[in-house]
């Protein structure tokens, strides 16, 4: 719940200011009213947001603390104590002042800060069935899951990236620095005899030796241009969109791992006890791409009217298959929440197959781009040295 730095007149016509949390300027103007005071403006106050690599170690800490019987008071105060990290033990202390003065700690962390929503709400589920140790183990699972499906998509990035980051960097020297150098020894009144691939190598290396730097400004432009355009335009936005899911095997990976999120994250809430609209709610944020959010919230007004569970869930675009039979199994069974940790594995293992394979075909991709293109730099110096030599 955002909030409010506030200016307010009272009955007595005094003017005050202060701070209160509300849902929107119009539930603050009614809290506000209440206290018989008329608001004069109001400004919304940042809330920072806590990040996973906080969060992560944090449950690690309090965790196993909860599950041996410890008071949160005193767990927080262990964790505040004996931790290194700076950040978790001064989480660990913030959340014990406020469970001090009384609040739950589900309040506590909406008042801290901006932290998952699907963490907040399970936390809200443990504390109203008393199974707050259980909803505890099964977050940092989810949480350590998520962290190393992180780590090895970096992992298997990283490599490609520098791979493609040499090359191009390896083709701009060459035409800066080296191709000029054999340039300088041919003559002009030879060049009519150099071959066809060594001039256009020639051209290309006095293109970016005069222009290279405006060429690369013009480039970012029409970058930023474009990015822009994807961001601020509605028509450019939804395309961009559709065009991700439809892209070969970049799509279909994208699509799994959002599936796999989705899954996971629903898996737990209904385990959890909460209801599966509420559940789609908060699972909302994990699906990045527009379509699939546009799908889901036609998937939540189906479910309201009444439709079938695997009818609702198939208007989410790109789900991968697996993921509507497991549904119709849970579904059947009642046992939703099951199934769809289930099928959170299979798709966590189909999306770790498919990257490394994408990997396995990126890499020698790039190797033999690379090797090409310096091969064809080599081969066209070498040429034009052979026919000056054919000349003479």
């Amino acid at each position: 719940m955002p909030e409010y730095e506030y200016r307010a007149i009272g009955r007595n016509g005094i003017e005050i200011a202060g701070h209160e949390q509300a849902d929107s300027i119009e539930a603050l103007t009614l809290a506000l009213r209440k206290q018989q005071l008329t608001l004069l403006r109001a400004k919304s106050q940042k809330i920072p947001a806590i990040s996973q690599s906080v969060v992560l170690p944090f449950l690690s800490e309090l965790s196993p603390l909860i599950n041996s019987g410890i008071p949160l008071d005193r767990a927080f105060q262990i964790i505040t104590e004996d931790c290194r990290d700076a950040k978790v033990s001064g989480l660990a202390g913030q959340l014990r002042k406020s469970i001090k003065r009384g609040e739950s700690l589900s309040g506590a962390l909406v008042q801290l800060g901006r932290f998952d929503p699907l963490l907040v709400a399970l936390v809200q589920v443990g504390e109203a069935s008393g199974k707050l140790q259980e909803v505890l183990g099964i977050l940092e699972r989810y949480y350590q899951d998520a962290q190393k499906i992180r780590r090895d998509l970096m992992a298997s990035l990283t490599y490609p990236a520098i791979l493609a980051l040499v090359a191009l960097l390896s083709m701009i020297g060459l035409s800066l620095y080296v191709v000029p150098v054999f340039k300088d020894i041919f003559a002009d009144d030879k060049a009519h005899v150099l071959p066809f691939g060594t001039r256009i190598l020639f051209a290309i290396s006095d293109f970016m030796i005069a222009y290279g730097w405006a060429a690369a400004f013009i480039l970012a432009v029409i970058g930023a241009g474009v990015v822009m355009t994807i961001l601020r335009n509605d028509a450019a936005n939804r395309k961009w969109h559709a065009m991700q899911l439809r892209l070969p095997l970049w799509g279909e990976l994208q699509a799994k791992f959002a599936a796999f999120k989705l899954a996971k994250a629903l898996s737990i809430m209904l385990i959890g006890g909460l209801p599966l609209p509420r559940s789609l709610e908060i699972a909302r944020p994990l699906l990045t791409n527009r379509l699939q959010r546009e799908g889901l919230e036609d998937c939540l007004s189906g479910l309201r009217k009444g439709e079938p569970i695997p009818q609702a869930i198939n208007r989410i675009p790109a789900l991968p298959v697996q993921f509507s039979r497991y549904i119709k199994l849970g579904n059947e069974t009642g046992n939703l929440g099951t199934n769809l940790s289930k099928v959170a594995d299979i798709l966590q293992e189909d999306f770790n197959n498919r990257l490394k394979s994408m990997v396995a075909i990126l890499n020698p991709l790039i190797i033999v781009s690379m090797g090409g293109i310096v091969g064809f730099m080599v081969i066209s110096i070498l040429l034009a040295v052979f026919s000056l030599s054919d000349v003479h």
